[in-house]
């Protein structure tokens, strides 16, 4: 009931907005991507495509996209687009004041044309930026529909959508899926998969040891954790072993479970947590010797840059985020529980029933073990 009642004061809202007259103007280009640090890794090289295509070049292009990654964006991809609309996914669950300002806002953009980037869509978060828009054409993928909930379902606006295109299986590496999705809403015959990211900023005043790793044990949420004590474990056979040193990195959110780690360890270390910008982690994992991590943003950056990832997923999202194909980060070792990678062997596994929480039942040998086969230190 309370799912209802929220996605109903969602309704009424989307509907109140529509109530505004709203003109879109030729050439006018809107771009949703409005997921998380790792989903918009996999997607930023696209901008610079989408900006020089023969499709869009001559649009004015707005991009709506999750401030999360707004640093990210503003030192690396600022100059592709020509303006840019800020959501910030906390206020848009619980404020619905910020949610009508914010579509408010939407309806405003002239645009011609719509694409949304997303593709485990939902009505309540995403759809609706392009249900909203005066765009005559709209664009999304052919997606799953894990984040709709059944009152969604029977609420939510039909035909969003003018288009949707093919985005591959479900365990399409999301890098490759959306290359395939812009392969065929730019009308181009082939487009590169890459996720390279250059780094340039100046981390000296950091400090840092002339041999480090990095441990980021912050989640993303409570379901994700790895217990601190794995982490701690995992550190210690690090340091044990290759004389390593341990540097903490993490947002403010991730204060607490850096504490926990620290905790945890009991031993000298670096404590970044809450210290570093979007650009300047990618500094920091550059010249790091690996990352040991649980399945957030900071493996896709790390892999970004080329920094050897080891990290513990729980499967939910097998082939989507982990592993990586060879070709784009070679040196990216994803381990899940004994269960899943039973799982993994058996055709036709609904990967998406894997529990999240699964991830816990990692235990930190399985990741010593993988280390120790595979690590070397870089000189």
């Amino acid at each position: 009931m309370k799912d209802f009642l929220k996605l109903a004061a969602y309704q009424v809202i989307y509907y109140l907005v529509k109530l505004f007259p709203a003109r879109s103007r030729p050439q006018n280009l809107l771009l949703i991507k409005t997921d998380e640090i790792g989903d918009y890794v996999l997607f930023r090289h696209l901008l610079k495509i989408i900006r020089e295509s023969p499709e869009f070049k001559h649009h004015r292009i707005t991009f709506i996209g999750n401030k999360i990654f707004r640093p990210l964006f503003e030192y690396y991809d600022s100059e592709t687009v020509d303006a840019v609309l800020w959501l910030d996914k906390k206020e848009w669950r619980r404020n619905f004041l910020y949610r009508y300002r914010f579509l408010k806002t939407v309806r405003g953009v002239p645009a011609s044309v719509v694409i949304n980037f997303v593709y485990s869509r939902s009505f309540r978060t995403d759809d609706v930026l392009a249900a909203i828009s005066p765009a005559a054409r709209r664009m999304g993928m052919k997606a799953n529909d894990i984040n709709i909930t059944t009152w969604e379902r029977r609420l939510a606006p039909r035909n969003i959508y003018t288009t949707l295109l093919e985005s591959g299986p479900e365990t399409m590496f999301d890098a490759i899926r959306n290359v395939l999705f812009a392969q065929q809403a730019l009308r181009l015959r082939s487009i590169d998969v890459a996720i390279d990211i250059p780094v340039t900023e100046d981390i000296r005043s950091f400090n840092l040891p002339d041999q480090y790793f990095v441990v980021f044990p912050g989640s993303g949420g409570p379901l994700r954790k790895w217990p601190a004590v794995n982490f701690a474990r995992t550190a210690r056979f690090l340091v044990e072993q290759y004389g390593l040193v341990p540097v903490v990195c993490g947002s403010a959110a991730d204060e607490a479970d850096c504490r926990d780690f620290v905790d945890a360890f009991q031993g000298p270390l670096v404590n970044l947590c809450g210290s570093t910008t979007l650009p300047q982690l990618l500094g920091v994992l550059k010249k790091a010797a690996c990352l040991v991590s649980v399945d957030t943003g900071s493996v896709h950056l790390a892999a970004a840059v080329g920094c050897p990832v080891f990290a513990v997923f729980s499967g939910k999202f097998y082939g989507r985020f982990a592993p990586y194909p060879s070709e784009l980060a070679p040196r990216f070792y994803a381990v899940f529980p004994d269960s899943t990678d039973r799982l993994i062997l058996r055709p036709g596994t609904d990967f998406y029933k894997i529990p999240i929480e699964l991830v816990k039942e990692v235990p930190a040998e399985k990741l010593i073990d993988v280390i120790r086969q595979n690590f070397t230190v870089r000189q």
